[in-house]
């Protein structure tokens, strides 16, 4: 039997997320240290300060307590970093080997792995025609607009240059710069250019004349979107998207009776608060769902958003099944 290494908790997620810096992207490593915070928060509670006392029953432990805070589908993703983090114990000896094995990763369905949240064409045009005729060229109109027409991830809208949009050629050129700090999830694969219509390109334009900071990046670089001293962050990002989607802020009723003026979700800070308000990624839903709708091939839309045709059904397409009958029989209808 292996002799056993004394190894500290903290020490051994230490060397776990050093030994996986160069295998995946920036945001899949912060992913990671935050499903091992969690276990290092199992750790102090339970006082465990060496790996050596990891085994079975422990990790059944870790399950239990887990699943008394998250959704069944946070549950599994959390077990798999862990079963992954133990497995790297057991080669620099810190655990029995084949303790990983110890952790049961549980069983889902579609219906735990779909998010359903998704914005509705209808409500996107709505909120364009307010930002259109009230925040016209703004940061908010140009990262909502944006989003909307492309269906781009937000790291590929934060990954943007100045030198990466040509009005003159209607073409946002998305690429992958991991060492000056804005990877894209698929990398090199994710690279693309993307063709957008003239009305997008004309509010581009008047943002980048009238409202853009021209600044630089703490990489030197000229982001298309930019704060008044650096390029604008991920928080940034959905925040301004937050703050659009929620019905009140385009003149609409609250669906939730609430006052607007004493509401807590009635600021920049705190919009997500609103039940109604919707982070970037329901946006990129909404608009695959849309480009389905108006019968875009799925190799099409494949290509254009960097989504492979089995996660898009899988996880994009939102058409209800009446929908997918319509784009069927419109298909159908021509043979």
């Amino acid at each position: 039997m292996t002799q056993l290494d004394s190894l500290r908790p903290e020490k051994a997620v230490e060397m776990y997320l050093t030994s996986r810096e160069d295998e995946v992207t920036k945001k899949s490593l912060q992913n990671i240290k935050s499903d091992l915070k969690i276990f290092q928060q199992w750790c102090d509670d339970r006082d465990v300060t060496d790996m050596n006392d990891v085994d079975g029953r422990a990790l059944v432990d870790f399950r239990t307590w887990r699943a008394e805070q998250v959704k069944l589908i946070t549950l599994k993703h959390n077990l798999w970093t862990i079963k992954k983090f133990v497995r790297f114990c057991e080669q620099v000896d810190g655990v029995r080997e084949g303790t990983s094995e110890k952790v049961v990763i549980p069983e889902t369905n579609d219906s735990h792995e779909v998010n359903d949240s998704f914005i509705r064409a209808g409500d996107a045009e709505d909120i364009l025609d307010y930002l259109e005729k009230f925040e016209y060229a703004s940061i908010r109109h140009v990262v909502f607009y944006t989003l909307w027409h492309t269906g781009i991830r937000s790291s590929s809208l934060l990954a943007l240059d100045l030198e990466d949009f040509h009005p003159e050629e209607n073409k946002l050129c998305i690429r992958h710069r991991p060492s000056t700090g804005t990877a894209l999830k698929n990398k090199d694969r994710g690279e693309r250019n993307v063709f957008i219509k003239d009305d997008l390109v004309a509010v581009l334009s008047d943002f980048i004349n009238e409202n853009r900071a021209d600044v630089l990046d703490d990489s030197g670089r000229r982001p298309l979107l930019a704060t008044t001293d650096t390029r604008i962050s991920r928080t940034t990002l959905q925040r301004l998207v937050y703050m659009a989607t929620r019905p009140c802020h385009i003149g609409k009723e609250c669906p939730h009776d609430k006052n607007p003026e004493t509401c807590e979700a009635n600021s920049y800070n705190h919009a997500s608060k609103c039940p109604s308000s919707l982070s970037p990624h329901p946006l990129r839903k909404g608009a695959i769902t849309y480009s389905l709708n108006e019968e875009t091939p799925k190799d099409i839309i494949s290509d254009r958003m960097d989504v492979s045709k089995e996660i898009l059904d899988k996880h994009y397409n939102k058409q209800s099944k009446d929908e997918q009958m319509q784009t069927r029989k419109k298909h159908l209808e021509g043979l």
